[in-house]
């Protein structure tokens, strides 16, 4: 039988082992954030050799206190908030610009066609000191009806999703975070669909990070508007099996 050594070897062997898993695991979180930096880097330069020597362009997304955002009633309707958050290996933003961005991309959803605003999350109260917002609640996703076995018959299925494209397009709002599993895609008990979290997306076909510009590059290869209405349409068919 092989000679383990004394208990207080072993369980410093243990102890230097777990530290240098977590040593290597920090490292490499370390290395995917400095290629996210490096990737954010080389996007805010090209966008600056696209505009020398001429005269300096708008910023990509306004200051907090630029907000200019039409709340909407509770009216006894069911609510969550959300907390922005930096996710600089997913979308290459900052808290800040996160909370902007979903704030702006509902806000226009809202405003651009109040009949249509039914299928998105509505802006019920604004936090921006916490980088928090209140917005309504639009049912469940349809990756947890499926994990729960709940299929069901969508009504005028293709009329409501051709209506939440058109609110998109006519809103200048490009969802650029369609899952297959349909974690971003709702549905409530009466069996209305809703796209939700706009925390990875475009507004006026302008990307505000190296890492929305790539996904803005897929979406238009994908079909644009006319590819996400079909992605829409087949996540939701598994609803109907």
């Amino acid at each position: 039988m092989k000679d383990r050594g004394p208990p207080d070897a072993v369980a410093a062997l243990k102890e230097a082992q777990e530290r240098h898993a977590k040593l290597s695991s920090n490292m490499r979180k370390l290395k995917a954030r400095h290629k996210a930096a490096l990737r954010e880097i080389a996007f805010l330069r090209a966008r600056a050799a696209e505009t020398e020597p001429h005269a300096p362009v708008a910023p990509i997304l306004l200051p907090l206190s630029a907000l200019d955002i039409a709340l909407q009633p509770r009216n006894g309707r069911a609510t969550l908030w959300k907390t922005a958050r930096e996710r600089l290996l997913w979308t290459g933003l900052t808290a800040e610009q996160a909370f902007y961005l979903e704030c702006e991309c509902l806000h226009r959803l809202a405003c651009s066609s109040p009949a249509g605003a039914q299928h998105f999350p509505q802006l019920v109260a604004l936090e921006p000191a916490t980088l928090r917002f209140e917005i309504t609640h639009q049912g469940r996703t349809v990756r947890e009806l499926i994990a729960q076995g709940h299929f069901m018959a969508l009504p005028d299925i293709e009329a409501q999703t051709v209506h939440i494209v058109d609110c998109l397009r006519a809103a200048g709002v490009v969802h650029l975070d369609m899952h297959a599993d349909g974690r971003n895609l709702t549905v409530t008990q009466e069996g209305r669909v809703s796209v939700i979290d706009f925390d990875l997306a475009a507004l006026d076909g302008v990307p505000f990070s190296g890492a929305v510009a790539e996904r803005l590059a897929v979406f238009a290869q994908e079909g644009g508007y006319e590819g996400f209405l079909q992605r829409m349409r087949t996540i939701l068919q598994q609803l109907t099996h």
